[in-house]
């Protein structure tokens, strides 16, 4: 399976989700479509699987990241959101699978919990360095700036086909602008 994951990966980046199938699939990777089939019933359990593959190694990519290093929530915002928009840059196929939209109910579910996932992250370091205290947990608003990080994400990928310098410094001003409501020290 990891030849027909590679290749998904390499369609994705050249061809794009559209014009990947399993046939082209089996082609590519020199594995029988009878091979795939059980495990990938059709291209979007496929791209479905690579999604969470992505988000975990997205969700590992942050927990490691010198962002813990950050002295303020606000460098901490922006140390995650370049560390995020490094990984999109470096993992193309990432970027098709995560920033152009989901393919169905169980990579919804991914995108909410690696969401929830940084979310917790942020909470956590506010909380570490006394910041944030009021933070709202119903509705999560930890979760709701990670989302709105991810909205100027799509955005860029959606305009430029990368995630720019200047799309990451909008997802910070956004995030900050809706978290600052809760910063005790402004």
């Amino acid at each position: 399976m990891a030849k027909v994951l590679e290749a998904a990966e390499r369609m994705l980046e050249d061809v794009g989700p559209e014009k990947t199938s399993i046939p082209a699939l089996a082609e590519a990777s020199g594995v029988p479509r009878a091979a795939i089939y059980p495990f990938f019933p059709d291209k979007y359990a496929l791209f479905s699987h690579l999604a969470r593959v992505h988000m975990e190694r997205l969700t590992e990519t942050l927990a490691a990241s010198k962002a813990d290093r950050t002295r303020t929530w606000r460098t901490w915002v922006d140390a995650v959101v370049k560390a995020t928009a490094d990984y999109y840059n470096h993992h193309p196929a990432a970027s098709v699978l995560l920033l152009r939209g989901s393919f169905g109910d169980s990579d919804l579910d991914a995108h909410s919990a690696k969401n929830v996932a940084i979310g917790g992250f942020l909470r956590a370091k506010a909380a570490s360095l006394g910041e944030l205290p009021d933070l709202p947990t119903m509705p999560d608003a930890a979760t709701i700036a990670v989302e709105l990080a991810f909205a100027c994400m799509k955005y860029g990928y959606a305009l430029e086909g990368k995630v720019s310098a200047a799309i990451c410094q909008e997802a910070s001003r956004a995030v900050t602008a809706y978290l600052g409501q809760w910063d005790l020290k402004r």
